[in-house]
């Protein structure tokens, strides 16, 4: 057996040693505890002892509101946010419900929070705690993107902000950020956004449903969880979810856009705190810093401390199988088996050390029989360590009265320190791991061994370190649960009190009987002990206002308004899933392997570039084209040209555009000429090859034809000029220019070193009566920039082919 110089050094084995940290960060804490607690008027209605509880009923309420929710939402760019102005924001009840909805979202991110600083100072992270501490920090980010969805649904500016800074994200760390803009782009096109909307919202419920399941996975190790408050708790907090959220509707902003920049945005800091930084050089810091702070918490669980308590041990001679042990540990560390001895016992108690955390409650309830213990040293120790406190107090205070307290460990790290490096006289204080650990026979034999009032000192409801032990104490000493302090002692002086461990000094006056005094005049020690207070209407009258008070003020935090970007800006964003077009690629005739690059010149100067195998844009593998950048207002002229082997060049798109503040100049693959087979019939709208005596001959060139003329045609190159020099054309005459049609040039090929031409302008083709004949017929557009329909070129005869 391990022999230790005292008593005091043998129990102080059982306490775990705080770090500094962790007390610095208490005792912070608990001056908000402290001022609750004091305007409240009781402890059991202090809100921040219940973070836990709270959280999951906040997480049924937004399950509830959620489903109501969703039998009115539509999905669709537009239609998202037409519903949600004309079916939930105008009735009355789904607007409550929505603001009931959004509040309850953002007060639920804070009480989780709330709830791992406090499991955090008190260091309830270690041992058999990883997994709740764990899975507490996945549920956090899980909440926080589910928060993010949610937002995104609505699709009002906040959404769009929300998605571009997610696009943002995507360009940093992914390839993926074109692929996943060219595919809400192309939603929009096509009138197909509802899947997005679909999916976003089942990511939405989904997230859900994991936090439904990493909470279940949070009290999977603990005895009786406590899944929701009590009944007050329930009543005082629905009851101000609703009043607020029926007084102060969320609102909505206006409708999002892809072609306008967010105007002034209503901020969000429990969910969108990365908003106004993500456009700084900030934004890294604050990144680095949230994902370093989160591996630095998922680590502490197997961060060693200086010392680590020993684990529980049952004395398998001394077990009667009583179970008291079993039924009482929080943690379900102690199972009852049947014994395999001669014992006259049927049970025995068997610990499992992966699940104790070293609280001691064991010990406490196992008071008759000290077949429990922590480590090496015997439960019988615990009485001499009283002991040994009680004879040093006494000789500090000589025949004055004493006062010999019984303490917790988290008490002696706040309150108690100074009475404990420096006990004054007429104090005694004892330290035990948990006041759950005070086995209920030992406090009267201090009585008797000279102590002139005994006190129980423990944390306050359902605020104790250990979950269960100032309860199962408090129990013990009104002869509410087994063991129990004798009923002969309940005139004896011994009292509890259940105070917040910084208010330890509330408990050192002895309390003194005036002289002469009789039976009556004496206190009522056994109402002294309880851990209950009785509630009055006054105490959930405040609790009521306090909650109504911190909810709005989270409602005015998360109100607060920016602006994202100036006044002064435009915005340019160029998408394209394909950049090389398969009808150009056949034209160009370029061979693998090669390289080909995709370069934006915006007012002549080139912005981007970005090179490609030959082989992945023909396989359609790449990632897609994407680049965005900030642009004044005013005119612009914009080039999307491919450059292949050999410093060819092909010009894609040319334009000019007018930008107003605001604008976003957006280009994408429906831009770009698309041409299709044509039929029997001509259907379509793009060629490649016009008839001439020969056959078809290849174009380097794409041609729109605008007008309504039949004629014959065939290009010439010395025939092309613009509108404006039709006149000044050779052999420009009636007969030589039989009905000619208008013609505006898309794309075309530049070799190296010619000058820039500007391939919008309109043409003129000039007809010969030596080519095959064509018929101008009207026919769609090819795009939606086009804004009309044009007419298309149809071969008489045999169908023209790409």
């Amino acid at each position: 057996m391990k022999q230790s110089p005292s008593e005091d050094s043998r129990i102080s084995d059982w306490l775990p040693r705080r770090t500094r940290w962790s007390r610095l960060l208490e005792k912070g804490s608990l001056a908000l505890e402290n001022l609750a607690n004091r305007l409240i008027g009781n402890e059991q209605l202090n809100p921040i002892y219940h973070t836990g509880t709270i959280s999951v009923l906040l997480l049924a309420i937004v399950a509830l509101t959620g489903f109501y929710l969703f039998l009115f939402f539509q999905y669709g760019f537009d239609v998202s946010y037409l519903a949600v102005v004309n079916r939930i924001e105008t009735p009355f009840l789904a607007r409550t419900a929505r603001a009931v909805h959004r509040y309850a979202s953002g007060a639920l991110v804070l009480t989780v929070l709330l709830h791992a600083w406090r499991m955090l100072f008190m260091e309830r992270f270690r041992g058999q705690r990883w997994l709740a501490w764990l899975t507490g920090i996945l549920m956090t980010f899980i909440l926080w993107l589910a928060g993010i969805t949610g937002y995104w649904l609505i699709w009002d500016e906040r959404a769009v902000l929300i998605n571009r800074h997610f696009i943002d994200f995507l360009q940093q760390v992914t390839p993926w950020a074109g692929d996943y803009v060219t595919i809400l782009w192309a939603a929009e096109v096509r009138d197909r956004s509802w899947v997005i909307f679909l999916l976003m919202f089942v990511a939405h419920l989904a997230l859900f449903l994991v936090t439904a399941y990493l909470t279940y996975l949070h009290i999977k190790r603990l005895k009786r969880p406590r899944w929701i408050p009590e009944w007050h708790w329930i009543a005082v907090a629905t009851a101000v979810l609703l009043l607020i959220a029926a007084l102060f509707p969320a609102g909505l902003l206006p409708e999002g856009s892809f072609n306008k920049l967010p105007g002034l945005v209503r901020l969000d800091p429990i969910f969108l705190y990365y908003l106004p930084l993500n456009e700084t050089p900030w934004a890294n810091w604050l990144w680095a810093f949230m994902w370093l702070a989160t591996a630095v918490a998922a680590a502490l669980p197997w961060w060693r401390r200086q010392h680590t308590p020993p684990k529980v041990e049952v004395l398998a001679d001394r077990c009667t199988g009583c179970e008291k042990c079993v039924k009482d540990c929080p943690f379900g560390a102690l199972t009852m088996v049947e014994r395999q001895d001669d014992s006259k016992f049927n049970l025995l108690a068997v610990a499992n050390e992966d699940l104790c955390v070293s609280c001691g409650i064991c010990i406490g309830s196992c008071d008759e029989f000290q077949a429990i213990t922590l480590g090496e040293v015997q439960p019988e120790a615990i009485w001499p360590y009283l002991e040994e406190q009680l004879r040093a107090g006494q000789a500090r205070t000589g025949d004055q009265p004493l006062k010999y307290i019984v303490t917790c460990q988290r008490h002696a790290a706040q309150g108690a320190e100074p009475y404990l490096t420096a006990p004054p006289a007429g104090l005694a204080v004892a330290v035990l791991p948990c006041t759950g650990a005070i086995p209920p026979s030992l406090l009267p034999r201090l009585v008797e061994a000279g102590a002139a009032e005994v006190e129980v000192v423990g944390c306050p409801p359902y605020d104790c370190a250990n979950r269960e032990g100032n309860m199962w104490e408090a129990l013990r000493l009104t002869h509410e649960r087994v063991p129990r302090l004798r009923r002969r002692f309940d005139e004896a002086p011994i009292t509890a009190a259940w105070l917040a461990p910084d208010q330890f000094a509330q408990a050192i006056p002895l309390t003194v009987l005036p002289a002469g005094a009789d039976a009556a005049a004496k206190p009522d020690y056994l109402s002294q002990r309880g851990l209950s207070q009785l509630l009055s209407w006054r105490n959930l009258v405040t609790g009521f206002i306090l909650l109504g008070v911190v909810l709005l003020a989270q409602i005015w935090f998360t109100g607060l308004e920016f602006t994202p970007f100036p006044a002064e800006q435009a915005q340019l964003e160029v998408g394209l899933r394909q950049p090389l077009p398969r009808y150009v690629d056949g034209v160009l005739g370029w061979s693998e392997p090669a390289d080909v690059q995709v370069q934006l010149w915006w007012d002549g100067e080139m912005r981007e570039t970005t090179t490609y195998a030959l082989s992945e844009l023909r396989a359609g593998d790449q990632a897609a084209f994407y680049f965005e950048m900030p642009i004044a207002p005013g005119d612009h002229e914009l080039v999307l040209q491919l450059a292949g082997p050999g410093g060819a060049e092909y010009v894609l798109y040319q334009g000019e555009f007018a930008a107003a503040p605001g604008d976003i100049i957006r280009m994408q693959n429906h831009w770009l000429p698309k041409p299709q087979r044509l039929g029997a019939r001509g259907e379509g709208c793009w060629t490649r090859r016009v008839p001439n005596p020969s056959g078809c001959q290849p174009l380097s060139d794409f041609y729109l034809i605008e007008g309504h003329q039949t004629g014959w045609f065939r290009r010439d190159e010395a025939g092309i000029a613009p509108a404006g020099q039709l006149d000044h054309l050779p052999g420009n005459s009636p007969a030589n220019l039989h009905q000619p049609g208008i013609v505006q040039k898309i794309g075309h090929l530049r070799q190296p070193g010619a000058p820039r031409e500007l391939p919008h302008q309109p043409m003129i083709l000039q007809p010969s009566s030596i080519a095959g004949k064509a018929e101008i017929v009207p026919g769609k557009g090819i795009g939606n920039h086009l804004g009309r329909d044009v007419p298309v070129a149809k071969r008489q005869g045999d169908p023209l082919t790409e």
